[in-house]
C-alpha cells in the first residue's frame, strides 16, 4: 500500500504542475497589474517600477510561472495585495474560516445522504422514495444562490418577524462562542448541506439498489439472516466503495471554499477571497488557493482509494 501511494503521490505531480502553469499563465493574458498606474505617468514611476518588478513583468508570460513555482518550493507563495499580508497567512486564516462551514456541512450531508439512501433502496418506488426523490432534484435543479437567499429571508428575515426572536445571523461571522457560532453558520452550512445530500443519496441509492439485487445479498437472506445485519453489514459495506469517491470529492471542494454560497452569506472564507482576488486581479492568492485546491483534490481521491481496500479486503494495491 505505501507503494502504490507513492506512485500515486509521484504520478500527480505532473498533472498539478501542468494546472498551475495553465492557471498562471491564463490569469496573466487577462490580467495587467499596471493598468491604473500607466494613467498617471510620468508622476508615478517610482510604484510603477515596483510592481514591474514584483511581478517579473520584463520576463515572458510564458516562463512567469517557473519563478512562481520556484519561491512556492520554497515556502513562498508571494504576498497578496487583496488582503496586505503573505497568502500563507491568508490562506491559513481564510481556511480556518471555510472549515469550521464544511466539516459539519460534509458530515451532516454524508450521514443523511446515505440515511435516505438506505431507505430508498429499501423500499423503492415507494411514496417515501418518491418523496425523497424529488426533494433531491429540487436540491440538483435548485441554484445555490437561490437557496441560499431563499434561507436568509425565510429564517433570518421573516422568522424574526414572525416569533420575535432571531436565532439566525446573515451577513457575518461570529465565533467567540457555540451559540454565536450556530448563530452565523447555520444557514450556510444548511446550504451547502441541502445541496450535498441531493448528490449522496441518488448516488447511493443506486449503489445499495445495485448491491441489495445481488446474489450474494440473497443467499444471505436465505440462511435466515436478520434483514437489518443484511443491509447495514452486508450492503451497505459495498455499496460504500463507490460512494467513497464521491465523499471525497465533495468534502476537497467543500474544503476549497465554496464561492457562491460563502459570498451570499458574507463568510470570510477561501470562496470569497477568490472572487476578491480575482476582482482586483490577485494573482499570487489566486495562485495560492489553486494549489490547496488541487492539494485537497488528490489528497482525498488517494485516501478514497485506499478506503476501497479497508471496506473490500478483494481490493489489493500490489
Amino acid at each position: 500500500m505505501f507503494a502504490y501511494s507513492v506512485r500515486r503521490i509521484l504520478s500527480t505531480i505532473p498533472l498539478l504542475v501542468a494546472a498551475l502553469y495553465l492557471v498562471h499563465v491564463g490569469v496573466s493574458f487577462t490580467t495587467d497589474p499596471l493598468g491604473s498606474l500607466r494613467l498617471c505617468l510620468p508622476r508615478c514611476q517610482e510604484g510603477y517600477d515596483i510592481v514591474y518588478e514584483k511581478y517579473n513583468l520584463d520576463v515572458s508570460i510564458w516562463l512567469r510561472p517557473f519563478t512562481w513555482m520556484n519561491n512556492a518550493l520554497h515556502g513562498d507563495f508571494g504576498f497578496s495585495e487583496s488582503f496586505n499580508m503573505p497568502v500563507s497567512e491568508a490562506l491559513r486564516e481564510r481556511g480556518l474560516n471555510t472549515l469550521l462551514l464544511a466539516t459539519p456541512a460534509f458530515v451532516l450531508a454524508a450521514v443523511l445522504g446515505l440515511m435516505l439512501a438506505v431507505y430508498s433502496a429499501r423500499r423503492p418506488y415507494s411514496i417515501g422514495d418518491y418523496a425523497f426523490t424529488g426533494l433531491s432534484f429540487i436540491g440538483l435543479a435548485l441554484p445555490t444562490f437561490v437557496l441560499g437567499l431563499v434561507l436568509q429571508v425565510v429564517l433570518g428575515v421573516k422568522f424574526e418577524k414572525w416569533f420575535g426572536v432571531k436565532p439566525f445571523v446573515t451577513g457575518t461571522m461570529k465565533r467567540d462562542s457555540i451559540g454565536e457560532y450556530l448563530s452565523s453558520a447555520t444557514l450556510p452550512i444548511l446550504t451547502l448541506c441541502f445541496v450535498s445530500i441531493a448528490d449522496l443519496s441518488r448516488f447511493g441509492r443506486a449503489a445499495m439498489l445495485e448491491v441489495i439485487n445481488s446474489d450474494y445479498i440473497r443467499t444471505a437472506r436465505s440462511k435466515g439472516i436478520s434483514e437489518r445485519r443484511v443491509i447495514w453489514r452486508h450492503a451497505l459495506r459495498n455499496a460504500m466503495i463507490p460512494l467513497v469517491t464521491l465523499w471525497a470529492l465533495t468534502f476537497a471542494a467543500l474544503l476549497s471554499g465554496s464561492v457562491v454560497t460563502e459570498s451570499i452569506f458574507s463568510w470570510p472564507g477561501l470562496g470569497q477571497a477568490f472572487l476578491r482576488a480575482l476582482g482586483k486581479p490577485d494573482l499570487d492568492l489566486m495562485m495560492g488557493i489553486t494549489i490547496l485546491g488541487s492539494v485537497l483534490a488528490i489528497t482525498f481521491n488517494l485516501i478514497a482509494d485506499l478506503l476501497y481496500g479497508v471496506l473490500d479486503p478483494r481490493i489489493r494495491y500490489d
